[in-house]
């Protein structure tokens, strides 16, 4: 829409200079010419290319199509369904798995990507085993915020690494503690007190694609 609207309002200036107000409004209702000074928009394209940040909307672009793209293609569920076998894992340990997992993928790729990418295959695989999808939704979510170890893995891991003399040793060491640290955290909560506040401990009737609306 802002390329359609102008910056300021269109004026009329009539080709002589001295011609007054009431002679370019006569002239204007005898279709005399007028020179009509058309106005540039609010914005234009030459200032989009150079201002917008096209690395990111690729990236998300990217993610959001690779996502609806497994969803739709079925490739989602499949995934979900090959990882029934975890049925007979606890819980508990799934959580655990699944956010190092993320905590993992999350240093490469942004946790928009992240989280677009492994949501839809999460929430096939607990719906497979009959587990509530929040149980593994909620804490890879949250792992997927755990970018600490890597100045690839967000903007101001980077800026720190840029301006403050760091090597990437430097940022694995501290990072990596963090992480695990943020896991066990995540895990912890959503055990405990996660558990009763979100009901985790029954399939949701949401969840269940053999319902019919």
């Amino acid at each position: 829409m802002l390329f359609l609207f102008p910056s300021e309002f269109p004026s009329c200036k009539a080709q002589d200079p001295e011609q007054t107000v009431v002679m370019v409004a006569i002239c204007d209702f005898y279709r005399k010419k007028i020179k009509i000074r058309v106005p540039p928009p609010l914005l234009d394209w030459k200032t989009v290319n150079e201002k917008m940040p096209w690395n990111i909307v690729l990236l998300l672009g990217g993610g959001f199509a690779l996502a609806k793209g497994s969803e739709d293609s079925g490739l989602s569920i499949w995934l979900g369904e090959k990882l029934t076998p975890l049925e007979s894992i606890p819980p508990a340990a799934i959580a655990l798995v699944l956010c190092l997992l993320i905590a993992t993928f999350t240093e490469c790729t942004s946790n928009v990507a992240t989280t677009t990418l492994f949501l839809p295959i999460l929430a096939s695989m607990a719906r497979a085993i009959q587990l509530n999808p929040l149980y593994i939704m909620l804490p890879c979510t949250l792992s997927a915020s755990l970018a600490f170890m890597l100045p690839v893995a967000t903007p101001p891991n980077a800026i720190a690494f840029a301006y403050g003399q760091l090597k990437v040793v430097d940022m694995a060491k501290a990072g990596f503690l963090l992480n695990i640290i943020g896991v066990l955290v995540i895990t912890l909560s959503i055990n405990t007190w996660g558990y009763y506040m979100f009901n985790l401990h029954a399939f949701p009737s949401w969840a269940n694609s053999t319902v019919k609306p």
